[in-house]
């Protein structure tokens, strides 16, 4: 996106945040609070509308560092949980008041696009850091944010992920289906390029309304090609009609569908339609490292449950951040941002982390799981590499 588009979308989305925030004073009055060096160091986290387990992986670690380390810097870590929303007139008050509290240090949270990106806008203004959990949209980090960090790998990474796990599953011949919004139908233009580089025959391709009942007519059409599988890019509900429209009809070839369909909320709501769809994810819980499953062990005792990616991405969060507050020995907003930045790889239970200048995450990779008996189960299989070689497996 051009600087000054990108400037005029910032400017009306401050606008529409509200047109009496002074976001530069609530910088400034966040800089002098934490040249204090002195009192809580706040992490401010967005519970997301459909419940997860996020939430619990960011308490899990905020306890745990209270308790082990007595805080950070010799400082208490405090908590403030926010209710989120997928509107962003919903939530644009609620975010205000996050930037207006000087003892905010960083904003973990916000899953829908339509929120994340103008929300980043005011948190940059306002110097806070912010670790999105699920974005993978390019824009998010297209216009050099300094403060904004991606905890996924982008877009184009994963639908080259994808591609490759359907050339080694031997899905040669490829139909695609997306919804006509801008996120869906650019996630499948990047897995059409990601597939045809792939050496992918691809036979199909059609796009729809979200909002429409009746697929019959488009599935109808599909029927009359020879595919091995069929590539989704939709949100969950869509997907659920769809897929469900697709059983129905005796199309029971397995489906690839993006991240959006990773939740147990898809799940629960396709049920056995759903059997035999393969999704991205970016936590392998069955990982048998050493941090990954002491990891598993302080979350069961905690909640009684495995983690899901959303605990884990949670966790990680707060335990980026900490990692990031001890090397910096401060929590002045420029120089913590810079050192998440420049510092070397973090490793957590998710992955590595590191960053690039534009704050994009380099060196992670997403795993996969393939829903069966309408349980989500990791799938096993060797990966050529993509990405600069930074992905040699798709599970471990």
């Amino acid at each position: 996106m051009p600087a000054k588009v990108y400037m005029a979308l910032v400017t009306c989305m401050l606008l529409l945040a509200g047109c009496t925030a002074d976001y530069e004073a609530m910088a400034k009055q966040r800089v002098e609070y934490a040249k204090m060096n002195q009192g809580d160091i706040v992490i401010a986290a967005i519970q997301d509308s459909d419940k997860s387990q996020y939430i619990q992986g960011v308490s899990l670690a905020v306890r745990e560092i209270n308790q082990s380390n007595g805080g950070l810097l010799g400082r208490p870590v405090k908590l403030i949980l926010e209710q989120g929303y997928d509107d962003f007139k919903l939530v644009k008050s609620m975010i205000r008041r996050i930037a207006d509290n000087p003892k905010v240090s960083i904003v973990l949270g916000h899953i829908n696009d339509k929120v994340v990106i103008p929300s980043s806008a005011i948190y940059e203004k306002s110097q806070l850091l912010f670790f999105p959990p699920v974005t993978t949209s390019d824009e998010l980090t297209s216009h050099g944010s300094l403060f904004t960090f991606r905890m996924l790998p982008g877009n184009i990474h994963m639908a080259g992920q994808i591609s490759s796990m359907a050339e080694t599953l031997r899905y040669q011949k490829i139909a695609i289906l997306y919804a006509r919004a801008d996120k869906h139908r650019e996630f499948s233009l990047l897995f059409e390029q990601a597939a045809t580089k792939t050496g992918l025959n691809l036979v199909f391709s059609h796009s729809f309304f979200g909002q429409t009942d009746d697929y019959r007519p488009i599935l109808a059409d599909l029927k009359k090609k020879e595919f091995d599988a069929v590539f989704l890019s939709a949100d969950a509900k869509t997907a659920t009609r769809l897929i469900k429209q697709m059983r129905e009809m005796d199309i029971n070839s397995p489906i690839l569908g993006s991240a959006d369909l990773s939740s147990q909320a898809f799940k629960t709501m396709v049920g056995a339609a759903g059997n035999n769809t393969i999704v991205p994810i970016a936590y392998n819980v069955a990982a048998e490292n050493p941090i990954n499953q002491s990891f598993i062990t302080r979350y069961r005792d905690k909640y009684k449950q495995l983690p899901d990616t959303d605990a884990a991405q949670g966790y990680d969060s707060v335990m980026l951040f900490a990692s990031k507050v001890e090397r910096a020995q401060s929590t002045l907003p420029a120089l913590l941002a810079s050192t998440v930045h420049f510092s070397p790889a973090w490793v957590g239970v998710t992955g590595t982390y590191r960053f690039s200048k534009a704050g994009d995450i380099e060196g992670k990779k997403y795993f996969f799981q393939i829903l069966n008996n309408e349980q989500w189960q990791p799938l096993s299989a060797n990966h050529h590499p993509v990405l600069k070689g930074l992905v040699k497996n798709v599970l471990l």
